[in-house]
């Protein structure tokens, strides 16, 4: 049944439904930048500093070291912002989800009050026509 609230709650569901795929790309992202601070780290861990050898070999390993360093560092912090960016893909949600909760019971209030008066046109129907039949029995009798 349609109701001057329809539109309404399925924009609101609409909403709804873009919050959640929202939330769903950010734990993708998430999980996609763990693993690259995983793989970072990894290769990090697997850096062997030269044990014999001309001095510059040794400040173009200290180099690259601190270069993965920075790199690591960097995507944790994209990390960080990702993890505050899924709070807040949270909380847009809860607030959406709940517009949208208040949306279905505004649309619930206003198809019983259609189903009711529905009801009531339906016995006044009724009565009516008990009463004609009542008269036209009365007249042929």
């Amino acid at each position: 049944m349609k109701t001057k609230f329809t539109q309404l709650v399925l924009l609101r569901k609409k909403k709804v439904d873009e919050a959640e795929i929202m939330l769903q790309k950010n734990a993708q992202a998430i999980v996609a930048k763990q693993g690259e601070i995983d793989a970072l780290v990894q290769e990090f861990a697997t850096l062997q500093e030269p044990k014999s050898g001309i001095y510059q070999n040794f400040l173009t390993f200290a180099y690259h070291k601190e270069e993965f360093r920075q790199t690591i560092d960097f995507k944790i912090q994209e990390l960080a912002q990702l993890k505050h960016q899924k709070k807040e893909l949270q909380e847009y949600f809860r607030v959406q989800n709940i517009e949208f909760e208040k949306a279905k019971y505004l649309d619930g209030l206003e198809v019983k009050k259609m189903i009711e008066k529905a009801k009531k046109q339906e016995a006044r129907d009724l009565d009516e026509i008990s009463v004609m039949l009542y008269a036209n029995h009365k007249e042929q009798q």
